[in-house]
């Protein structure tokens, strides 16, 4: 079995960037917060399984509501118009997911999924480019099994017809990846100062007929950069 165990670190990264086009840099004040987290795949014993269970401690100020907080910072935008918030979560994201069918099971399932929201001053409303809740789906899977011979099998092999017995005759098939993803927030907010706050959760974590799942989250950062939006007539934004 594989599973997903912390190892290395991560830095979250606060910067001051400008780019030219239809963005034009604008002077701010910006605060960074540093934390250790980050997934690999080896040859450890699963121990993950079911919504919101974080593997490998990567989750940090654990919640209620099953977020692991990955920024929580204080942004202080200049003032003028049409002043914009540039919000770039990215980060390596692990999924595994392993689905067992046998003589006596002949369908499994597995699915998870990994999303990253981002709030400011404690709500989705100023953000744009995800959900209405700020949020977008950095990795899912789902995966399914199905077999119609294990049972033809079973007739000429020593197999139990036992539901649950180790000595079925079953295949499994089993997945663990590890791929990097980032993904632009933008947020339209007032002069002044602003809370930014950017989480990771395990999202849409079912099993069926004996599937095991798990997910995590880093090495990663977060990238905030204030802007100016100009006028466009396609824009999202505009001032």
């Amino acid at each position: 079995m594989r599973s997903f165990i912390s190892v290395i670190a991560v830095t979250i990264l606060i910067a001051t960037l400008g780019s030219g086009l239809a963005l034009a840099q604008s002077s701010g004040n910006f605060s960074g917060s540093y934390f250790e987290a980050a997934c690999a795949i080896n040859t450890a014993s699963v121990t993950a399984g079911g919504t919101q269970t974080f593997t490998g401690g990567v989750c940090t100020n654990n919640a209620s509501d099953g977020t692991c907080e990955i920024l929580n910072t204080g942004v202080k935008t200049s003032s003028g118009s049409g002043v914009t918030l540039l919000i770039q979560p990215s980060g390596v994201t692990g999924l595994y997911t392993d689905t067992k069918v046998s003589n006596t099971i002949t369908t499994s399932t597995a699915e998870i999924g990994i999303q990253v929201c981002v709030m400011v001053d404690g709500s989705a409303k100023y953000v744009e480019g995800g959900d209405a809740n700020g949020c977008a789906i950095y990795d899912e899977r789902l995966q399914q099994v199905s077999q119609n011979f294990l049972a033809g099998v079973a007739q000429v092999a020593t197999c139990s017809t036992t539901a649950g017995s180790t000595n079925t005759c079953f295949l499994d098939f089993l997945q663990a990846t590890l791929s990097a993803h980032s993904y632009n927030f933008i947020a339209q907010v007032p002069n002044g100062y602003h809370d930014v706050r950017a989480t990771w959760s395990i999202v849409n974590a079912s099993t069926s007929n004996g599937g095991t799942v798990g997910a995590c989250l880093g090495p990663g950062n977060v990238l905030v950069t204030q802007t100016k939006v100009f006028n466009n007539s396609g824009a999202i934004l505009s001032f």
